[in-house]
């Protein structure tokens, strides 16, 4: 049994509690957030207990793992933190907002030994996974071209509306768009240069396009939320491969589907995945974040060290992210060794 504190019970501590408390392997122990009340409203739905200083989980001896969903600008604050203390740690992403804080956090977990994940979670989602598969295998032939798209109306569901402050949360690029930039990466590893463009709001981009260069294959990816309260959040793919394509969109009513010749199929994934039952966000199942929290309570129980999202993964991709910042800053195409 991997006993969990979490950190934070804003929307993400709320999706992460969800998921632990429906694991067998898991129990949900404390949950810690300087908003008592906000605590102490979680707790009362999962029978843990509640505090305002969470240094009080770091310290308790009966946590084995602690689950960080605070702002990014603090990550790798609490993360060295729970490091020093022994716990094992799961980290909303991005893993930070600077590569010197990222590999901070990286070497403070190696030091102590202990397990530490970072939550790019579009690594455990069902379409995803399935996509990966799909080129993984080759059963379509190489892949040709794949967009993808992440699109939200303004977050404003953060605490003191942290969401929308640059300087703590990087805005729509960190945020919102590194889950592409990183399911990119997994995907084809390192492009070899990027060109991106985008919209500039209060010193950090809402919006922002990327065309990414592969050998063999065209790649582009867009993330914004600088949308009206209406529109609704949207994510997809479209991937083209020799013999078919894949499409997956969450506005579709068959939103995953494979095309190939004179056939069109679309497959029901993640259909064993419970249901979230506080969707105050902007996604409103569990999908890949009862899939990741799964595997983090795994790792944690058998002392592995995660494979699927190392912590030097999540630092690979905050570091494409900072290129395509600096891309978008300069107007220019940038080179990557």
């Amino acid at each position: 049994m991997v006993k969990i504190g979490v950190i934070g019970a804003g929307f993400m501590g709320a999706m992460h509690s969800q998921c632990y408390a429906l694991l067998p392997e898991a129990k949900l122990v404390g949950i810690a957030d300087v908003r008592k009340e906000k605590a102490e409203e979680l707790a009362k739905k999962f029978n843990a207990s509640a505090c305002q200083d969470a240094e009080e989980l770091l310290k308790n001896p009966e946590i084995d793992a602690v689950d960080i969903c605070l702002p990014t600008h603090i990550h790798r604050d609490w993360v060295v933190k729970a490091s020093n203390a022994g716990k094992n740690i799961l980290c909303e992403k991005p893993i930070a907002l600077s590569l010197q804080d990222a590999d901070e956090m990286v070497e403070a977990a190696r030091k102590n030994n202990v397990v530490f994940m970072v939550a790019q979670v579009i690594r455990f989602w069902p379409e995803y996974i399935r996509l990966k598969e799909i080129k993984d295998s080759g059963e379509l032939g190489k892949l040709l071209s794949l967009a993808l798209s992440r699109l939200s109306p303004l977050p404003t569901w953060g605490w003191e509306n942290w969401l929308q402050n640059p300087e703590k949360s990087g805005n729509a690029l960190f945020d919102l768009h590194i889950h592409d930039t990183d399911y990119i990466l997994y995907l084809l590893g390192k492009p070899k240069a990027l060109f991106s463009s985008g919209t500039r709001v209060k010193g950090g981009y809402a919006h922002i396009f990327t065309l990414f260069e592969y050998p063999d294959c065209s790649v582009s990816a867009e993330g914004g939320w600088d949308f009206v309260d209406t529109f609704p959040f949207r994510m997809s793919f479209v991937a083209c491969f020799e013999k078919g394509a894949v499409e997956y969109d969450t506005g579709h009513n068959k939103p995953f589907a494979v095309y190939t010749a004179g056939k069109a199929e679309y497959p029901k994934l993640g259909e064993e995945i419970p249901r979230a039952t506080d969707t105050s966000g902007n996604i409103s199942e569990l999908g890949g974040y009862y899939s990741e929290i799964e595997y983090f309570v795994e790792c944690v129980g058998t002392k592995k060290k995660p494979s699927i999202v190392t912590p030097e993964n999540a630092r690979d991709s905050l570091a494409l992210v900072l290129k395509e910042k600096e891309s978008a800053e300069k107007g220019e195409k940038i080179s990557l060794k």
